[in-house]
């Protein structure tokens, strides 16, 4: 039998996994709208949706935030009779999500800046072109932190089937939005795989909030 892990404040510990499933899901609802496919349309396409793409930045703020101890609360959860492991999978997920957070809020806040700065531009052209490099440029400063936290949710996904700690579901989840994760530049220019890793995290952390806040009001009815 496995080692059973000892937590403190489950509770809010289960609230973070809770907000960071949650978000996963906004964060999907709101960096990935249909986009032009002329570039020339894509400056009026950002002044006409500016408050989605503000929206988008909020939210990944907030998604990075709770995730962090989301996945430091995982690594507790699944690391007994594994710390190391637990460990590895804790810091590059931590990894991953900073890394990714920081990509998308810097990628969604250069296209603001470019719609916001392109009336002084010496020419409708020049400030066309940056538009395109950076929405291109935003699959590539993604791909290091898809890469790195979908190693860590492999290795999550490996101690969640030998504790049994989570579903069987969950794990196999775990396991396909790893998968999804390092597979991320066999695609190139579409945000496919990286959905489906998103999708996979936020399952992860419903689940993961739902046993917390279950254990935590078992233990204190004892």
């Amino acid at each position: 039998m496995s080692e059973q892990p000892q937590l403190d404040h489950r509770l809010a510990l289960g609230g973070f996994a809770l907000a960071a499933g949650l978000l996963s899901l906004l964060l999907l609802a709101s960096v990935t709208p249909p986009v032009p496919r002329h570039p020339e349309e894509l400056l009026p396409y950002l002044a006409a949706h500016r408050s989605a793409y503000v929206l988008a930045a909020v939210t990944v703020l907030l998604w990075t935030t709770v995730s962090v101890p989301f996945t430091v609360s995982l690594g507790a959860l699944l690391g007994a009779g594994a710390r190391a492991l637990a460990l590895a999978a804790t810091l590059l997920s931590a990894g991953g999500v900073l890394l990714l957070g920081f990509a998308t809020f810097a990628s969604v806040g250069a296209l603001l800046s470019i719609a916001a700065a392109s009336p002084a531009a010496r020419s409708p052209a020049d400030a066309a072109f940056q538009a395109v490099l950076w929405s291109n440029l935003s699959f590539f400063l993604s791909d290091p932190g898809l890469m790195t936290l979908g190693l860590g949710q492999l290795l999550f996904a490996h101690l969640a089937w030998k504790s049994r700690l989570l579903p069987r579901l969950v794990s196999l989840t775990g396991y396909l939005g790893g998968l999804a994760g390092l597979l991320t530049l066999v695609v190139y220019q579409t945000p496919v795989l990286a959905v489906a890793q998103l999708v996979a995290f936020g399952v992860w952390g419903i689940a993961t909030g739902a046993v917390l806040v279950r254990r935590r009001e078992l233990s204190s009815g004892e």
